[in-house]
C-alpha cells in the first residue's frame, strides 16, 4: 500500500511540475516577424550621412535587424554587414555581387533605428514584440551638370541608350506599396557611359534603385562636329506598386 501512494504521489507532483513549465513557458512574452518595418512606423528619423563615409564615397542599403517592445519602442538594433539590395534575389540586369556596407554607414543607420517609434502590435488583443528590419538608403550626392564643363542636352535619354538595366523593386518600397516614376538626371561621358546620376524626382525608398540602374546605362558616343561630347539628359524608372493580398 505504501508502495502504491509513494506512486500516487510521484505521478501527481510530475504532472503538477509538466503543467506549470507548460503554463511559464505559455505566458513567455511572444515575438512576430514584420518583415520589412519602414511603412508601419510613426516615427522613422533620418541617419545622419557621416562625413568619413561621404568623404570616401561610399552608399549602399543598410539593412538594420530590429526587435520591437511591448509598447512600441526599439530594444534592439544591429544593421546587416552587407548590402540589403544584394540579399534579394530579383531578376534584374543588375548585378548582384555582395557589397560591404561601411561601418561608419552601418553604426548610423544602428543610430536612426533606435529612434525609430512604432504603434504596439496586438495579437489576440495581447501586445507582442516584433521582429523585422528598417532600410535605410545612403547615396553619394554626384557633381552637378555644370561642373563637368561643357555638354549638350539630349532630353529624356532613355530610347537612345544601348543598354538600360531595370532597377530592382526594393522590399522596404514593396512593404509600403510605393510606386511611380522616378527620374534621374544623368551625364554621359564622351565614350557613352554615365559618370553622374542624381535623383530628382520620385519616392524616396525607390530613388537608390533607380540611381544603381542608370549608373549601369550605356549609350553610343555622341558626335559634335565630328568630336565627340559629353551629354546631358533624363532617365525615366516606372515602378508599379505591387497589390495587396485583398485586391
Amino acid at each position: 500500500m505504501k508502495n502504491v501512494l509513494t506512486g500516487f504521489a510521484f505521478v501527481f507532483f510530475a504532472f503538477i511540475f509538466f503543467s506549470t513549465n507548460v503554463s511559464a513557458q505559455d505566458n513567455q512574452p511572444k515575438t512576430i516577424n514584420g518583415g520589412v518595418l519602414n511603412g508601419k512606423a510613426i516615427s522613422l528619423p533620418k541617419p545622419t550621412y557621416p562625413a568619413d563615409a561621404r568623404d570616401a564615397k561610399a552608399e549602399g542599403s543598410v539593412g538594420v535587424r530590429i526587435t520591437i517592445d511591448e509598447t512600441g519602442n526599439v530594444i534592439s538594433a544591429e544593421a546587416d554587414l552587407e548590402d540589403f539590395r544584394k540579399s534579394v534575389e530579383d531578376s534584374t540586369d543588375i548585378s548582384t555581387e555582395s557589397k560591404q556596407i561601411h561601418p561608419a554607414l552601418r553604426e548610423a543607420a544602428e543610430n536612426a533605428a533606435r529612434e525609430a517609434k512604432f504603434s504596439p502590435t496586438l495579437l489576440s488583443g495581447v501586445p507582442v514584440k516584433v521582429s523585422g528590419r528598417i532600410v535605410y538608403n545612403f547615396v553619394v550626392e554626384e557633381k552637378k551638370i555644370e561642373d563637368y564643363g561643357k555638354t549638350i542636352s539630349g532630353g529624356v535619354l532613355n530610347s537612345r541608350a544601348n543598354s538600360l538595366p531595370r532597377p530592382m523593386y526594393p522590399p522596404a518600397a514593396a512593404a509600403v506599396r510605393a510606386g511611380g516614376t522616378v527620374s534621374i538626371s544623368v551625364v554621359i561621358d564622351e565614350e557613352g557611359n554615365v559618370i553622374s546620376a542624381r535623383a530628382v524626382s520620385g519616392h524616396p525608398l525607390l530613388r537608390a534603385a533607380a540611381l544603381a540602374a542608370a549608373r549601369e546605362a550605356k549609350f553610343e558616343p555622341t558626335m559634335l562636329s565630328g568630336e565627340q561630347v559629353k551629354v546631358s539628359g533624363v532617365l525615366t524608372y516606372n515602378f508599379v506598386a505591387p497589390k495587396g493580398e485583398d485586391q
